[in-house]
């Protein structure tokens, strides 16, 4: 999902809806650090477009894994083995966006792994803090609320997203801004509507 949204950044795709079942999702705003979109400079319009589209399909699919398998990859297969490097083959049906990773992978890669770095930092400052007993607090109370006595499965995935708020964007999917647990007021208002939609 890092590397997606670094190439969405880098090609200027930001600010249009991501496509789920029922017709357009959310729109996710920009990743924090910001990532400047010198690949748009790259594309004509028509290939801008149809990068756009592909990439779209793409966030598509990942959000219906996690959605569906809890994860929006195999646990047992690498990041080269998933993208079909070193040519990038998994995308020969969107030749647009192999183009891009093409170009820029080695650059997605690198400021993949660094967020990953900074998000275990993140981490171990909101667990030492207690941040995330908002969330556990609220899968409670819905449970305990909830038809039939059904657990609720919740998948939460935390992305360096610059707005601090939550999306959600599947049927059990929240997206939400690595930042939003520093204010627990706030991830409250976003989660117990969505919890509720959830369960």
């Amino acid at each position: 999902m890092l590397i997606a949204l670094y190439l969405r950044d880098l090609a200027g795709v930001v600010g249009t809806p991501v496509p789920l079942d029922d017709g357009a999702g959310p729109v996710l705003c920009a990743v924090q650090p910001a990532v400047k979109p010198r690949a748009a400079t790259e594309l004509s319009h028509s290939e801008l477009a149809e990068l756009s589209q592909e990439w779209h399909q793409w966030w598509r699919r990942m959000v219906l894994r996690y959605d569906v398998d809890g994860s929006p990859e195999a646990a047992d297969l690498p990041e080269a083995a998933l993208l079909g490097q070193p040519d990038f083959d998994a995308f020969r049906a969107s030749p647009a966006l192999q183009k891009l990773l093409r170009a820029h992978y080695g650059a997605a890669h690198d400021w993949a792994n660094e967020r990953r770095r900074q998000y275990n930092t993140v981490a171990r400052e909101h667990a030492a803090a207690g941040r995330r007993r908002v969330v556990e607090t609220l899968v409670q109370e819905r449970s305990l609320e909830g038809a039939a006595g059904q657990d609720l499965e919740i998948n939460l995935v935390e992305l360096p997203l610059a707005e601090r708020r939550a999306w959600l964007t599947g049927r059990r999917t929240v997206l939400l801004s690595q930042d939003l647990a520093a204010d627990q007021t706030l991830l409250r208002s976003y989660l117990e509507p969505m919890i509720r939609l959830i369960g």
